[in-house]
């Protein structure tokens, strides 16, 4: 086993501290890449269970929607997601999702007393490759053109409408992880 030089390990440790104090309340299930292409873009899917989803998708096409991603999601990865939705001239309306065990289902009959339906946010990538500040999209995901490093949020929560929640960067995990288990050893003189 290689030693981790203390500079290493003190950067990700206070890079992990930080990021864990404003995640505390996310659990990112898991993270996959999908597809190939010089494009990327990234797709959060949040349950109201509070367990979330990140997907990598690769592309060709400069002219993609934001409801493309989510048919290649479905199409890629078949086994394990599922997307429940009708269209209209009004475009796509999604109705449900499954990614594994974890499923919600609404078509907003539920208001006022609940918001049972998917909420559709926005956002572009920072420097760090991480989503800026969400915004609830002012059109629907098969109106939406993605780009290159463009973050699109789908989440469902019946308390109200809410933007995706924080996540660890993916490179984060493993520093984080690093840093909690040095951080419970004692050091030998």
């Amino acid at each position: 086993m290689h030693p981790v030089s203390p500079r290493v390990s003190a950067t990700c440790f206070m890079a992990s501290v930080a990021i864990a104090a404003s995640t505390a309340h996310a659990d990112l299930i898991e993270e996959f890449d999908i597809g190939s292409g010089l494009f990327m873009s990234h797709v959060q899917v949040d349950f109201n269970n509070g367990n979330a989803y990140l997907f990598n998708v690769s592309y060709m096409e400069d002219d993609l929607s934001g409801w493309d991603l989510m048919l290649e999601i479905a199409e890629s990865m078949d086994d394990l997601v599922d997307l429940d939705y009708s269209e209209s001239q009004w475009g796509v309306f999604l109705t449900g999702i499954a990614i594994g065990d974890d499923h919600d289902w609404g078509d907003g009959s539920g208001w006022p007393d609940q918001d049972d339906y998917w909420a559709y946010w926005i956002t572009g990538s920072n420097a760090q490759g991480l989503p800026m500040e969400w915004a609830s999209s002012p059109v629907g995901a098969s109106d939406r053109i993605v780009h290159d490093g463009s973050w699109d949020g789908w989440t469902f929560n019946i308390d109200g409408a809410s933007a995706p929640q924080p996540v660890p960067a993916p490179g984060v995990l493993p520093c984080l992880l690093l840093a909690l288990n040095r951080g419970g050893r004692a050091r030998r003189g």
